[in-house]
């Protein structure tokens, strides 16, 4: 195949340029093309047609350039994209590029379009419209623009594409300076969308620019008719009308349009004093009356505003615009009635008026309590829809902490709600009043209604956890301020009861005194929690308070299993198993001074086994023996007991020399008789009785054996 491209220079013929203030930069454009320098020729003839968008000798040069530019990538680098960049760039300046006055240089376009087919074919390029238009705004994104307008034209196959693809051309058209194009261009687009207001505000600005002033405030007023006051059409309007004023300054429709320009940049000096030269010029123009009217009306003064609406009404009295004027200021001073009148009669002139309905419906709601409005609507709006209306109104009293006449208006509209919304706003008003009760009962009859509005299951929810919240909120102020029985009410409400409320009411019974509620609740409590070591512990303090020693054993082992390390509960356990010893020691002795003697051994030897160094345990258990005569078995107890407390069981060497005496061991006997007498123990017949007998057994230690003296 061959890919060979055809230069097309000698089928273009330039003219001298005629305008000398852009001929730097198209002579420097001639000499760079001559030279070769086609990029350099580019930028200079763009320069040029800047300057001068009609000069056909810039165009032509420019078209030359982009062609030789593109014959060079093609045939020397094989550059085909840019080469089809710059046969886009020849063809826009052919085709597009042109005024009416221009004509095309129609013997080209056919090569040089072949040309670009050549690069597209070897690109392989996707020539649909959506491919061309997503390639336009690549290339315009990448500074292209002529390249990229040329594109845009070739996307229009695309209904879609059609008005974006205009609006770009025309941006372009004026990025290369030929407004009258670009104007032409976006004229295109906004036939397609006449709606789009920035589009037109682009459009206006431009035809202003271009000096069709007429077109432009046709633009402008359309503009600000769909739209926010916009200051930038409002400048450009006033610039507008202040030219034609200096042409026309007795024109009594310019001063007064002016006004109303200048009105709308709050410009009310100024704009009054043109409505008053409008008048002077034209006394009988009552739009320039009602236009004062509104000035006033918008600066707040109302009553100079009623004033000028009077004006107008003496000539006109049925004029719809005065009378809804006037009704406003009289309702914005507070005379709802004389308002009410006024839109009556406005309706009676015009009864489909919605606006003046809706203002009438506004005013009334001022002089009325809710459930008087809602009456007023269903005699006076029959056939109308007031859904909206009132459930507006609704809201503004819910947000104005009107909560009372905000439920009414909720619950007149509950049977029109269709997605929960009027049932959650009713709900949240309840539960703002604390009427929680009353608030669960609206939600739970919207969850059958709205079984998936998920904002109805969290809303009850939410108050849920408010009523939980309140209740101990209010129980822990008892609480800290040491009413216990009403902390113990107020967390008794709380349902289900948790493990922090059972703990609560427990503390409370304790502070109270009162163990067997409190060991009650820190049982449920432990219930709840069964893996607290805390109160398994807790319970077997205050059972070991009660001296239930065994309860208290039991829950100190249950702490200590569920944490070994609990030293409150190592504390206790040993304290409780030191009171079981004490009880068994005492149980021990009330036996033994009834003489149950058999009975009494096995407790002394539960109390000895578990603490072998109890002295008083060894000796009862000695005492014990005595008492049945195992004097070997009592000898040796005491003497356990002895040398664990020997100041505080002196009387045990005294039982000793009994029983070595017994046994006719004198000298033992001897020993300890002697111990005892000489002891600070009391002077009395056992201590008298030692000294006596340690006597007798030094006298006659080798003899026979002397009569045995009664134990003590």
């Amino acid at each position: 195949m061959n890919r060979k491209l055809v230069l097309l220079l000698s089928l273009l013929v330039i003219s001298n340029p005629v305008f000398a203030d852009f001929k730097e930069h198209f002579d420097l454009g001639t000499e760079y093309l001559s030279n070769y320098q086609y990029s350099g020729a580019i930028t200079e003839f763009k320069n040029a047609l800047r300057i001068n968008y009609k000069d056909n000798s810039a165009r032509i040069q420019i078209i030359n350039a982009y062609m030789s530019r593109g014959q060079h990538f093609a045939n020397t680098e094989k550059d085909w994209e840019k080469a089809a960049n710059d046969y886009r760039s020849a063809l826009f300046y052919m085709q597009m590029f042109p005024t009416g006055e221009n004509a095309q240089v129609s013997s080209a376009i056919g090569p040089v379009t072949q040309n670009l087919n050549i690069c597209l074919n070897v690109l392989k390029f996707d020539k649909s419209p959506v491919s061309r238009f997503n390639k336009a705004k690549e290339l315009r994104a990448e500074g292209n623009f002529s390249a990229a307008a040329y594109e845009f034209s070739q996307s229009l196959g695309e209904a879609s594409q059609i008005k974006s693809s205009y609006s770009q051309i025309g941006d372009i058209m004026k990025i290369l300076g030929n407004e009258p194009k670009a104007a032409e261009y976006y004229r295109k687009a906004l036939a397609i969308d006449p709606a789009d207001v920035p589009l037109r505000l682009a459009y206006a600005k431009l035809l202003d620019k271009l000096g069709s002033e007429e077109a432009a405030v046709q633009e402008y007023n359309y503009i600000l008719s769909k739209s926010v006051d916009n200051n930038d059409v409002l400048y450009a309007l006033e610039r507008i009308y202040k030219k034609k004023l200096e042409d026309s300054p007795s024109d009594a429709d310019l001063n007064a349009n002016l006004g109303a320009i200048l009105q709308k940049q709050n410009k009310y000096d100024e704009a009054l004093e043109h409505y008053k030269k409008a008048e002077q010029l034209s006394p009988s123009n009552i739009n320039t009356r009602i236009n004062v009217g509104t000035l006033y009306q918008q600066k707040g003064d109302y009553k100079t505003a009623i004033i000028a609406y009077d004006s107008v009404l003496i000539l006109e009295p049925n004029n719809i615009n005065a009378n809804i004027y006037k009704a406003q200021c009289k309702a914005a001073l507070g005379e709802d009635r004389a308002a009410q009148d006024i839109y009556k009669k406005v309706l009676a002139l015009d009864p489909g008026n919605t606006l003046v309905q809706n203002e009438l419906y506004n005013s009334a709601k001022n002089t009325m309590s809710p459930a008087a409005f809602i009456e007023y609507l269903n005699k006076n709006a029959s056939g109308i829809d007031t859904t909206e209306m009132l459930y507006a109104y609704a809201l503004d009293l819910h947000k104005a902490g009107k909560l009372e006449d905000a439920k009414t208006l909720y619950n007149y509209l509950l049977p029109k709600d269709k997605t929960g919304e009027i049932y959650l706003n009713l709900a949240i008003t309840e539960s703002q009043q604390k009427n929680y009760k009353d608030a669960l009962n609206v939600l739970n009859e919207a969850k059958t209604k709205f079984p998936d509005n998920q904002l109805i299951a969290k809303t009850i929810t939410d108050i849920n956890d408010t009523i939980l919240s309140e209740q101990l909120d209010e129980a822990a102020a008892a609480f800290n301020n040491k009413d216990y029985e009403k902390a113990i009410e107020a967390y008794l409400k709380v349902v289900p009861p948790t493990y922090d409320t059972m703990l609560a009411i427990a503390s409370a019974y304790q502070n109270l005194d009162d163990n067997v509620n409190a060991i009650i609740y820190y049982k449920k409590a432990f219930e709840l929690k069964p893996g607290d070591s805390e109160i398994a512990y807790y319970i077997a303090a205050l059972y070991a308070d009660k001296e239930d020693w065994d309860s208290a054993e039991a829950y100190a082992q249950k702490s200590l299993l569920l944490n070994k390390n609990n030293k409150d509960a190592q504390n206790l356990l040993a304290e409780i198993k030191k009171q079981g010893i004490s009880q068994l020691l005492e149980q021990a002795i009330a036996l033994f001074d009834s003489q149950n003697y058999e009975q009494s051994l096995p407790l002394l030897n539960q109390v000895i086994s578990a603490e072998d160094k109890n002295a008083y345990a060894l000796y009862y258990r000695g005492m014990v023996y005595d008492a049945m005569e195992k004097y070997s078995e009592a000898i040796a107890d005491y003497k356990n007991a002895i040398a664990v407390k020997p100041d505080d069981l002196k009387i045990i060497n005294y039982n000793l020399a009994v029983d070595y005496d017994a046994q006719e061991k004198y000298k033992e006997a001897y020993e300890y008789y002697m111990k005892y007498s000489e002891s600070d123990v009391p002077d009395d017949e056992y201590k008298t009785y030692a000294t006596d007998r340690a006597k007798e057994l030094k006298t006659y230690v080798e003899q026979s054996t002397k009569p045995v003296a009664d134990k003590k």
